[in-house]
């Protein structure tokens, strides 16, 4: 009894250490160009084509190297040289470098592949993506090469961003606070650039650079399903298509094609001839309007308008103005004895003194007495005749003023 116990005890111990042994393989390297190792268990070794790596094995790629690695989850991967990854389950550690991801499929109950950074997390469902870390900058620069993925702070989750097919963003601490960027879309020249780290892997193909024997052999025989490409022209699902291929086949098209299940009817719903006609319709008419609005308008002749005031102002120079007299206002009355009667002689007003002479006039002829006046007034004058005459002279320049007037 105690001999059978001891077997039972040491067949369970095996099968359960086997069993772990088993379940800790997470990867299978495809393919190693260049120097590469990896550290599992405290052992740091070679990393070869075909070698196993259970969870937390750590890989170490030198410059110039390559690495391509898949998992059981259909996830496929390419380390470019001077990265450092860390592998677990459904979740890759990025370390340094740059690493191209390819998710095939999408399981809900596993969740999206998990890519971390010291300061990022992209979550791939299905797709293709590169990430890179530098940590010398603390900078994360994510690529969606096709599909769409989050890309969120892992310190801060809330700050995240969605990245569409041919856009990258990037993560930095002293970037708004450790914000992704706003998305923008990769130029063909960077694009090249990226894709240039990467000897051999193109968009879209995942078994170029992998070792498809190696990869194959650890998976269960319901899952080695070749896959041939076929050209889309030569698969016809639809029995309209058919029909046509048929006919194209016969030596004569016409309007039916035979199969061997029957019978099909194939009736064209325009006729080229009447189509051709109505483009020549149409291309006439607009022909028409189109030669209707190149055709130059008449020029009209000038001609002056007056139905309309122009609000001009005019102003006259040289005419006296008269004021009107409005129509109700009558004619002022002259009394009779101010009216002149014709041929009576006119009154002489005296003209003031500062306008005439400013000597008297005095008739001398009559009596002694008024010449001897006139005598003495003129020995008495202020001035000589000439000096008068002078000042009359300059009092008509300055003064528009005439003696005899």
């Amino acid at each position: 009894m105690k001999v059978f116990t001891t077997c039972l005890t040491f067949l369970l111990l095996t099968h359960s250490t086997f069993a772990s042994k088993v379940v800790a393989v997470v990867a299978v390297v495809g393919e190693v160009t260049g120097n590469a190792f990896y550290s599992e268990s405290g052992k740091t070794k070679p990393l070869t084509a075909g070698t196993h790596l259970s969870a937390q094995a750590e890989i170490f790629t030198e410059v110039g190297t390559q690495v391509s690695l898949n998992d059981y989850y259909d996830h496929i991967y390419h380390l470019s040289g001077g990265g450092h990854l860390v592998i677990h389950n459904n979740l890759i550690e990025l370390k340094e470098g740059y690493l191209w991801v390819k998710s095939l499929a999408y399981d809900e109950l596993r969740g999206p592949l998990r890519i971390n950074t010291a300061n990022s997390i992209v979550e791939v469902t299905e797709g293709e993506a590169i990430v890179s870390f530098d940590t010398y900058s603390g900078k994360t620069q994510a690529l969606a090469v096709k599909g769409d993925f989050l890309f969120k702070n892992s310190l801060l989750e809330n700050f995240m961003t969605i990245l569409a097919e041919g856009q990258f963003s990037f993560i930095h601490n002293e970037h708004e606070q450790g914000r992704p960027r706003k998305p923008t879309p990769i130029g063909y020249s960077s694009f090249q650039k990226i894709t240039s780290l990467f000897k051999g892997v193109e968009p879209g193909e995942d078994s170029r650079a992998i070792n498809q024997k190696t990869r194959m052999a650890h998976l269960p025989p319901a899952t080695k399903k070749v896959v041939k490409r076929q050209v889309a022209s030569v698969k016809v699902n639809d029995s309209f298509e058919q029909a046509l291929s048929v006919k194209r086949q016969g030596h004569q098209v016409g309007f039916e094609a035979e199969q061997e299940a029957g019978k099909i009817t194939v009736r064209k719903l325009r006729d080229p001839a009447s189509v051709k006609a109505h483009q020549g319709m149409v291309k006439n008419f607009y022909q028409q309007k189109i030669d209707k609005m190149l055709t130059p308008k008449p020029k009209k002749k000038w001609h002056p308008s007056y139905n309309k005031g122009s609000n001009v102002s005019i102003r006259i120079f040289g005419a006296k103005k008269s004021a009107r007299v409005p129509a109700s206002v009558k004619k002022a009355y002259r009394p009779s004895y101010m009216e002149v009667k014709p041929g009576a002689k006119k009154a002489k007003s005296r003209t003031p003194a500062s306008i005439g002479g400013m000597g008297p006039s005095l008739n001398t002829g009559n009596s002694s007495f008024e010449s001897e006046l006139v005598d003495q007034y003129k020995n008495q004058m202020r001035h000589d005749k000439e000096v008068n005459d002078l000042i009359d002279q300059l009092r008509s320049v300055d003064m528009d003023y005439k003696k005899d007037y």
